[in-house]
């Protein structure tokens, strides 16, 4: 690509002040002055060029992947040319390409990393399931169906009856567009709070990125609190973040998406309810039908299922770690495989002790709050390992330049 179009379109690298993109200030008393900040025009202005190269190139992997894998699964496929296909062709498209895209348009800013994981992430597990057989039925139909659905950032919505992709109406859009406003108001409301306080409301001894937390400290309640917030913001921002990408979506498709944050900080009652109906639909539906059913029917063993997914989770995330923080020193040490496996080993033991009688009446007679808050408090001691480095490297800090902040300063 020609040198002097890279820079007009990615040429601002968006690391600046946050205090640049100002509204207005106002003063706090004597010694401290505030501002309201606005969202990054730079960055909205490069979120839809990257969200359209992860969405051209998954439509270009669409044909080959339908014709070879998804079109033959009522006849015999070619194995060979199916197996090369997906794992030396598909598989390494979709884990270069964003290295590539950062590399060649030299992109800085981490959220703007992030946006490139769609097609490593969900890309790389529909390659898998389609190349083993459990692509869903409906997208499986036709090659019009299959290309919305392997070309959708995140999960387009079908209509169960007429067996097609859902057209868009107004009232959608306007739906949407209501969940995206509400969010950026949540997140940057949050965000300015905890940009604060470098993102830890209470200080504990340990690093927030370490391994040297005491079990004293992984109980306490301000480790506790700290993890709850940060994994809300997470929560609000994968909330905010794929509606709104989902919504480019829509506009040049024409096709409704559905939601895949369902409110998991405030309505999960199981730690399996948490991580398979509520937090990220879209990887979960990618690992159950890329990894789990797979792994479940080539061992017979529905315990190797959930194992083989939890670590495929754990490798996935250890790949985008390192991928985004690229630029930052972050090295390799199997925090998310500890991650996933703690809450693999939480779901292992809601199946084995779930189903007790005993169990079942001392949880029904419970308020539901309260089993969301027991469900939490199960994996946030943990959380750290999941959001510290996040925190140390950079993702929260880049992430502000995407939402409307208030932010005060010493004078």
């Amino acid at each position: 690509m020609n040198k002097g179009w890279i820079d007009i379109l990615f040429g601002h690298k968006i690391d600046y002040n946050l205090f640049n993109d100002v509204l207005f200030e106002f003063d706090v008393g004597k010694s401290t002055k505030c501002a309201v900040t606005h969202p990054s025009i730079a960055f909205f202005n490069q979120l839809p060029l990257l969200v359209a190269l992860q969405t051209l190139l998954s439509a270009l992997l669409a044909f080959p992947l339908y014709k070879l894998n998804v079109q033959p699964m009522t006849t015999k496929k070619n194995m060979t040319s199916s197996a090369v296909f997906s794992f030396l062709v598909a598989l390494p498209i979709a884990c270069y390409e964003p290295i590539y895209i950062i590399q060649i348009f030299d992109i800085r800013n981490i959220g703007l990393r992030m946006v490139l994981m769609t097609l490593p992430l969900l890309g790389g597990l529909r390659v898998l399931e389609s190349f083993f057989g459990f692509v869903p039925a409906i997208p499986a139909k036709n090659f019009t169906n299959y290309f919305a659905y392997f070309s959708c950032p995140f999960i387009v919505k079908f209509d169960q009856n007429k067996e097609e992709p859902k057209r868009v109406s107004l009232n959608y859009f306007q739906k949407q567009l209501r969940i995206v406003g509400t969010y950026f108001i949540y997140t940057g409301l949050l965000m300015s709070l905890l940009w604060h306080y470098d993102w830890e409301l209470f200080e504990i001894q340990s690093d927030v990125d370490s391994f040297d937390h005491t079990f004293h400290e992984l109980i306490s309640w301000k480790h506790l609190v700290n993890n709850y917030f940060m994994a809300l913001i997470l929560s609000l921002g994968l909330k905010q973040s794929t509606v709104g990408v989902s919504l480019l979506y829509s506009l040049a498709f024409g096709y409704e998406t559905e939601d895949v944050v369902l409110s998991p900080m405030t309505k999960s009652q199981s730690v399996s309810e948490f991580w398979g109906r509520r937090w990220n639909v879209a990887v979960h539906k990618g690992l159950k039908n890329g990894v789990y059913k797979p792994a479940r029917y080539f061992t017979n063993s529905k315990l190797m299922g959930v194992l083989a997914a939890f670590v495929m989770s754990g490798v996935i995330h250890e790949y985008v770690n390192l991928v985004i923080f690229s630029q930052t020193g972050i090295e390799f040490k199997w925090k998310y495989m500890l991650f996933f496996g703690w809450n693999a080993c939480l779901i292992f033991a809601e199946h084995t002790f779930g189903s007790i009688e005993m169990v079942q009446n001392i949880i029904s007679k419970l308020p539901e709050v309260l089993i969301t808050a027991l469900v939490l408090c199960m994996a946030l001691p943990v959380a750290h390992l999941f959001t510290g480095d996040w925190i140390v490297h950079g993702y929260f800090d880049a992430v502000m330049y995407a939402e409307p902040t208030i932010l005060c300063q010493s004078l």
